[in-house]
């Protein structure tokens, strides 16, 4: 039983998962683990150590990289959830999962039997304008967490960017009238002690 498309998944989702879900790193290794089978042959006999798996039968390795109670922990779990996916059934729920994950990632709506599968990955826009709807390039989406920004840039969360100010240029207000020079506002109203709530 070859257990690597069931285990990869489509585009290499369901490890990617299972490696996230069990805290573990996972490899598929031994003779028919590269998809290049004439690849495969070739460094195996190379007698490279690296490739010294390649002679091995066909297995998961799994690596936990962790305190001893904490990895012991993850180490279960990852083996608990892997020995679903060795079960040679080629119509179980894994599967059916994955036949509906790469119906939907292959962009086909009518998957499922007729009901469509919501809130399931993102929708991205081409980034091609369409021919009859304006031929406007849609601007390139805000950057997400973790995104680098340039060095004096400035930093917004869902605002427009604000341009650089000149120094001695009165800047316009967001309310109200501009402001009055020499003008400070009031203090917000302080609250005395606790008690007296």
């Amino acid at each position: 039983f070859n257990f690597v498309g069931k285990l990869l998944g489509p585009r290499g989702n369901s490890l990617k998962r299972l490696q996230e879900e069990t805290g573990a790193k996972m490899s598929i290794l031994g003779k028919g683990s590269m998809r290049d089978k004439a690849k495969e042959e070739e460094l195996r006999k190379s007698g490279e150590a690296k490739y010294a798996h390649l002679s091995d039968e066909l297995h998961v390795l799994i690596e936990v990289f962790a305190p001893p109670g904490e990895a012991y922990s993850r180490m279960s779990h990852a083996l608990e959830e892997i020995k679903k996916f060795l079960v040679p059934d080629y119509n179980d729920e894994i599967r059916q999962e994955q036949l509906r994950e790469l119906s939907y990632l292959n962009g086909s709506e009518d998957s499922g039997r007729g009901r469509g599968i919501r809130g399931r990955g993102i929708r991205i826009a081409p980034t091609t304008p369409s021919r009859g709807r304006g031929g406007a390039i849609p601007p390139p989406p805000p950057p997400g967490r973790g995104v680098l920004t340039p060095r004096g840039a400035t930093v917004t969360r869902g605002a427009l960017p604000v341009p650089p100010v000149a120094r001695g240029v009165p800047t316009p207000r967001a309310r109200g009238a501009p402001a009055v020079p020499g003008y400070r506002a009031p203090p917000p109203p302080a609250h005395e002690a606790y008690e007296e709530y």
